[in-house]
């Protein structure tokens, strides 16, 4: 893997939804803008750093900070999607250096606790492999984020430990739980 041109600037989202039969993820557009904020509760608010109350600008401004965090070749960001209707969030990030990448995710209340987190988290792991090789996929989780974990060992990631001050959230800092995936944990 060359690391200087790593990723390829800009990133683009695939040419078709990725999807494993029961999620898809594809490109959030403006029609989601009313889902999205919707979904963001207290519980997203909770642990993401989001503004709080969540309006309609946020959600625009979101999808501007999308379109430009691509075209700098950081981040890829998706719409989850069950049965066509919006779940939640899942995005991958290449900020952590050459050959990492990050996922990262949220549900909506009403789509929680049916394994669509640990679905997003499997596709876009393989697709991350597939398509720009990193050598690991990772997960930073605040440990009392109890679901979120739940999320990433149903997704078959492996709890590596603590990464003190590892997340900044709101002014703050946190401790992270680093979770792995590695190219032959999701095929």
């Amino acid at each position: 893997m060359e690391t200087q041109n790593w990723p390829p600037a800009p990133l683009r989202w695939p040419e078709h939804p990725l999807s494993d039969g029961t999620i898809s993820l594809d490109r959030m557009t403006i029609g989601d803008v009313p889902a999205v904020v919707a979904a963001i509760d207290d519980e997203i608010l909770r642990w993401l750093p989001l503004p709080s109350p969540y309006r309609e600008a946020d959600a625009v401004t979101f999808l501007g900070w999308q379109a430009s965090e691509a075209q700098q070749g950081t981040h890829l960001n998706f719409a989850v999607r069950t049965e066509g209707d919006f779940a939640g969030c899942a995005g991958l990030s290449f900020r952590g250096g050459p050959g990492v990448a990050e996922v990262g995710y949220w549900v909506g209340a009403g789509m929680r606790g049916r394994g669509i987190a640990a679905r997003a988290t499997r596709l876009l792991a393989a697709y991350a492999f597939t398509t720009f090789q990193p050598r690991r996929v990772e997960l930073l989780i605040q440990p009392e984020n109890v679901a979120s974990c739940r999320a990433a060992e149903m997704a078959g990631a492996v709890a590596e430990g603590i990464r003190r001050a590892g997340i900044e959230q709101r002014g703050g800092v946190h401790d992270a739980l680093v979770y792995s995936l590695l190219p032959g944990d999701v095929s």
